[in-house]
């Protein structure tokens, strides 16, 4: 597969890469891991960032997480002591996971960017398959950097100065890069995603161009969806999600369970980071395990999940026993669902279709472009068998997006962005108790070991220097 095909400064990277700016031995050493200019290495490049994307550090674990633990779908039961000051809301900068989730994102970020700096005029190869790359490599900048502002930036803080974080641009960078402003990571984020879109059409005839686990022109449009969606700027939604909404379609009832099964990304997966047994395997360290290994298992659903999310719980499959199981409580059985022999083997579910109809009746229902917000809405519950809905109203809306996209890492950022506080679920163990919403620990800390390395770094509040 694709994905083996990892050279040497993905492998750096991962181990060396501790803060937004590179150790300059790495980067003394550009040229060296780029002696071969051509699409097999800007291929091999890329795919070295989806392995690192992948990684339970960051997205094959840890930024899921991230959205779900700190709001009202789950709570760590402290069986491993995994996420405990994160289900309790009670996180420090010292944090090993926090500091891993910046490190890894940041990672990603120094593979795409030694392609995009590359000159193409000296790169040898397809023209489609060097537009489609670049494209890709764009791509992967955009969604890491968003990542990074969603988990650290201080956009929805009362107490904070709108910071974002270290948007890094070049593979070379200086020692120290300053956080820039949440309005400035907004303009560079924007310009990346339209750059992304810009080469992938231009790449439209590459032999990459179709794949499921690697960005495609059709990624790049969910990913601008996703990204005005959580700063309700709902004609920039609009304009992503308009342009795919209609091309794939929803998985209906009958198939939602195996849906989560399948290792070929279905029809209604628009971008997958591929997993298997052997190769890029997270293993005991993956999603799966968290939400319930025997060992693990940290990761446990609310008990009153089904009245307090208003399930259909007779009726809606994603409240079934297939989705929902009980063991020593409520577990996510459905989502991730490979254990034993096949643990690890999950495909992480990036893009969806579900999620960018929900976007896209929102960004409808906020008086953006033209349609039918409740008609897209309602087409969720219509394929879950699950009750419909009257109007297409913002809380309505935020209440599908809960029972659709539970456990795959966005309820906590929906609260976060619809100004809602997180409230006292009643769980004694572990549990964060009642937080106002623009509360300081809607912002991640900046790990220590960044403050330490990049001096231009600043902490955000409520975590002290």
């Amino acid at each position: 597969m694709k994905k083996n095909l990892i050279i040497g400064l993905s492998l750096v990277l991962t181990f060396f890469v501790i803060s937004c700016s590179l150790e300059p031995t790495i980067a003394d050493e550009e040229e060296g891991f780029m002696e071969t200019q051509d699409t097999k290495a800007m291929r091999q490049m890329v795919d070295g960032s989806y392995v690192l994307m992948s990684n339970y550090r960051y997205y094959g674990r840890n930024m899921i997480i991230a959205g779900e633990i700190r709001a009202d779908n789950v709570f760590a039961n402290g069986s491993s002591g995994r996420f405990v000051r994160w289900s309790n809301m009670n996180i420090l900068n010292t944090d090993s996971d926090v500091g891993d989730l910046m490190r890894y994102a940041y990672s990603t970020v120094s593979n795409a960017n030694l392609v995009i700096d590359l000159n193409m005029e000296e790169v040898e190869g397809e023209e489609a398959d060097k537009n489609q790359i670049l494209g890709e490599a764009y791509a992967v900048r955009a969604f890491a950097h968003f990542d990074l502002m969603r988990a650290f930036g201080q956009r929805y803080l009362n107490n904070g100065d709108d910071l974002g974080i270290s948007y890094v641009k070049e593979f070379k960078v200086p020692e120290n890069v300053a956080r820039g402003s949440f309005d400035s990571n907004i303009a560079d984020l924007k310009s990346d995603i339209a750059d992304a879109i810009q080469y992938l059409e231009a790449g439209e005839e590459s032999q990459f161009a179709s794949s499921k686990t690697n960005f495609t022109l059709d990624a790049a449009y969910a990913l601008q969806s996703r990204v005005g969606i959580y700063l309700k700027d709902y004609e920039y939604a609009y304009e992503g999600s308009s342009q795919i909404v209609d091309n794939y379609p929803i998985t209906p009832e009958e198939d939602f369970v195996e849906y989560w099964k399948q290792q070929t990304p279905p029809a209604a997966s628009i971008f997958e980071l591929y997993q298997n047994t052997s190769d890029n395997n997270q293993g005991i360290n993956g999603i799966a395990n968290i939400y319930r290994g025997n060992s693990y298992g940290d990761v446990q659903v609310f008990g009153n999940i089904l009245a307090d999310a208003e399930f259909d719980a007779s009726n809606d499959i994603r409240a079934s026993q297939d989705m929902l199981g009980i063991d020593n409580g409520f577990r996510n059985i459905g989502k991730y669902p490979s254990m034993g022999t096949e643990l690890g083997a999950d495909n992480i579910k990036i893009f969806r279709i579900e999620e960018i109809v929900l976007n896209h009746a929102e960004a409808l229902a906020n008086g953006a472009g033209s349609g039918d917000a409740l008609e897209y809405l309602n087409s969720i519950p219509e394929n879950r068998g699950a009750s419909t809905y009257s109007d297409a109203s913002m809380e309505n809306i935020i209440k599908e997006r809960r029972k659709e996209l539970m456990f795959e890492g966005f309820r906590f950022f929906d609260l976060a962005r619809m100004g809602m506080d997180i409230r006292d679920m009643g769980e004694p163990l572990n549990n964060h108790g009642e937080i106002s919403a623009g509360d300081d620990k809607f912002a991640f800390p900046i790990p220590q070991r960044e403050l330490d390395t990049n001096k231009e770094s600043v902490q955000n509040p409520g975590y002290g220097i």
